[in-house]
C-alpha cells in the first residue's frame, strides 16, 4: 500500500499595518534580512532565533510645509521680497518592521520617536509549545 505524503502547509506571512492613524497609508518594501550590527543582538527575544531577523521600511506620502523663499534681493533701503513657497510631495521612510523568521513575532514602529504602533505575537499551538 502506498500512502502519499501530506504536502507541508504554505507559510503566510503576518501582514503588515496598511495605515497608520497619525500618518496615514503606508507602502511597505520587501522584507529583507537585518543588517548586523555589533551593538545590537541579533536573536530573537522570544524563540532565541540566531538571527538575522527580517526587516521592512514603510513609507507614507509626505507634503512639506510652506517655506519662505527670496524672490528679490534686497537692494538699499528697501527689504528683500519673500513668498511662501510649497513643496513637492513625495512617499518618505516613516516606518519600521522587524520579524523573526522562524515564529513570525513581528513590531512595527513610527519613526519619528520610535513608537511601537503594531504588534504581532506569535500564534499559539494546540499543546502550549512554541514550535
Amino acid at each position: 500500500m502506498v500512502t502519499s505524503a501530506q504536502p507541508e502547509p504554505a507559510r503566510v506571512l503576518p501582514a503588515l499595518p496598511d495605515h497608520d492613524h497619525e500618518a496615514g497609508e503606508i507602502r511597505w518594501e520587501r522584507w529583507e534580512p537585518a543588517l548586523d550590527a555589533s551593538h545590537i543582538d541579533p536573536r530573537c527575544p522570544t524563540c532565541a532565533f540566531p538571527g538575522p531577523l527580517s526587516t521592512a521600511f514603510g513609507q507614507t506620502w509626505y507634503t512639506p510645509e510652506p517655506t519662505a523663499v527670496r524672490v528679490e534681493r534686497s537692494r538699499p533701503g528697501q527689504p528683500s521680497e519673500w513668498v511662501q513657497a510649497q513643496g513637492k510631495p513625495y512617499w518618505c521612510k516613516t516606518h519600521y518592521a522587524v520579524r523573526c523568521p522562524q515564529c513570525d513575532e513581528m513590531r512595527v514602529y513610527r519613526c519619528s520617536g520610535w513608537v511601537e504602533i503594531y504588534y504581532q505575537a506569535v500564534p499559539q499551538t494546540d499543546d502550549n509549545v512554541l514550535f
